[in-house]
Formats: C-alpha cells, structure tokens, sequence
C-alpha cells in the first residue's frame, strides 16, 4: 500500500504529540481521524513507542483511511515472536519486516513532515531525541521495553523505550517551533493491581480461544489471565504494571512541565501495557470519543490555523 496524497496541506503551526502504550496506540488513529474532520493537520510529529509507530505511518503520508485499513488487516501478535537467545523474551524482526514493508528504508529527512522519536540512552539513562538516519530503526528503539525486547544499538548508544524518560513529548514540538500543541496520553491512574482487560476478556470468550490459536500467543495468554479471586499477580502483570506505574508518573511532570495546548486521554485503561487483544475497533473508537470530548477547544485552534472556507466544509462533514 502506497501513502495517498493529503488534499490540505499541514499546517506548520500545529504540533501533535503521541505518547506510547502499546496496543492502546491504535486510540491514535481515531484522534486523527477527529483532527481531521476539523481540517487540523499537525505540520510537526512527535511519537513515542507506539505513538511514534502511528506518528511515522502519518508523517510517510499515509492517511487515516489507510492506517485503519492496516490496522483491520495486521495481527498484531504476528508481529513478534519468541527469542531464546537470551537478548529479551520477544523478537521485534517481524515487526521489522513489517515496518520495511509499508515505510521502506526511508529517514527522517525523506518525510513530508518533520517527525522526532523518543528513545532511552540505556547507559546515561537520558532521553534521546531521534530526528535524523532511518526511521525504521528509531520506531524500534522507541519501542524496546526493558526485559522484554533487546535494547538497539543506533549510533553508537544502546536505546530502549522512550516511555522511562519523555512518553508524551510535547517538548519536540515546542523547540521546533509549534505555536499549538495537542497531545495524546495513552496512561492514566488506575487503583488498583488487577489485570487491564480481565472484564472484557471474560465476557468474550470466543474471543480468547480465536486468539490462543498459536502456540506461543496460547502461552502468553494463559500467562496473562489471573482468576479474579486471586489477588497475587503474576510475573508479567507485575513487569507491565510496573512500567504503567514509572511511566505514568514521569508523564505527569512533563506534561505540568512542558503543557500541550490540548490534552486528549482515551480511556483505554481496559488494555494492559503488554496485551496482544485484538480489540482495535475498540481502541479506536475510544479515540474517537477523547477527541470528541475536546471538541471545542479543538474547534478553537482550527478557527486560528484553518481558512474560514475550509474549516466550514469540515463542519459541514461532521
């Protein structure tokens, strides 16, 4: 599938930021498909883990459309698979393969739109801003969960998940120079330790036994599911819950540090960190509804960035 041509141009004043959770990340598109409908087309990206996996598919070119046929079209848990080498417990080379496929071998100074994707330098533990070489490699770097996928070595620095230093990096935006900020969080708090999605997965057993199809994804979510009566998680929820908890915290002070314009949340708190559920439409929608829910301040910044006569043809859509 080839990216289709953008019948607006982007706006060079409007910077969007998507902040990473894993297959809450699919919640992007349907912000995007919200922004869009208002005429407001980021001029600048910036993504982390799976905020920058969508951020680079919409700043290739591709549009809303195509990434929602893609995500119809990808199981996502065809996407990894299991490593015994030591180096982590799951590959990334079919996620690899598939990110050549649809992105090619392009870089960051081939794309339409100015993008930046957060990594972790795992030695100096600092963040890592990647705007320059292939963007393929960035994504993969952004998204390497400690323990769980080996680090990447990108220029000479080993990089792991964006999310322990900048998960919504609003501040990219800024230094380039974005006179509005909307950014998408993907993590609230949650009170409790008790496994994202348990609800739902229980009410859709079918669901589980589609997924459980192959052997290793049957491992995994046997691995997932805890029975609700017992409260000792096991040893990946923990890992998962963990990372929720570090993240969601650094998240906070960044955002009262460096603050978006707009702050979209999409209740997606039903999917965990480390699930492989296909409840995309879901997730999607759940984007669709945050966005809505910011409608107006949305429509604010359209009416500053938008030509009065485009910004009636969106509304007259809606």
């Amino acid at each position: 599938m080839e990216p289709a041509a953008r019948q607006q141009s982007a706006s060079p004043a409007l910077g969007l930021a998507l902040g990473g959770g894993g297959m809450r990340g699919w919640a992007h598109i349907g912000v995007l498909s919200v922004l869009e409908r208002y005429g407001l087309r980021p001029g600048v990206v910036a993504g982390c883990s799976a905020g920058a996996l969508i951020g680079a598919f919409y700043a290739f070119g591709y549009s809303v459309e195509q990434m929602k046929q893609l995500m119809r079209e990808q199981r996502t848990r065809t996407l990894f698979s299991i490593r015994l080498d030591g180096q982590g417990l799951i590959s990334n080379e079919p996620l690899r393969d598939y990110l050549r496929r649809h992105l090619h071998d392009c870089c960051f100074e081939d794309l339409p739109i100015p993008f930046y994707v957060i990594a972790t330098d795992l030695e100096s533990g600092k963040e890592v801003v990647l705007s320059r070489g292939p963007v393929v490699e960035a994504i993969l770097a952004s998204s390497a969960i400690p323990g769980i996928f080996a680090p990447l070595e990108l220029g000479g620095r080993l990089l792991v998940d964006g999310g322990l230093c900048n998960n919504v990096p609003v501040s990219p935006l800024v230094h380039h120079g974005a006179r509005y900020t909307i950014a998408v969080r993907l993590h609230r708090e949650r009170s409790t330790l008790e496994p994202a999605g348990l609800k739902r997965r229980r009410s859709r057993p079918e669901e589980e036994r589609r997924i459980s199809l192959s052997m290793w994804s049957e491992r995994f979510s046997r691995t997932f599911r805890t029975r609700r009566n017992n409260r000792q998680p096991n040893s990946f929820e923990v890992l998962g819950r963990a990372m929720e908890i570090v993240v969601t915290q650094l998240e906070g002070y960044r955002l009262q540090a460096c603050r978006p314009d707009v702050l979209i949340v999409p209740e997606v708190d039903h999917v965990g960190m480390l699930s492989l559920w296909e409840e995309k439409e879901d997730i999607f929608q759940s984007g669709v509804r945050a966005a809505e829910a910011q409608a107006e301040a949305l429509k604010a910044i359209a009416k500053r960035l938008v030509p009065a006569k485009a910004f009636a043809v969106e509304e007259n859509h809606a």
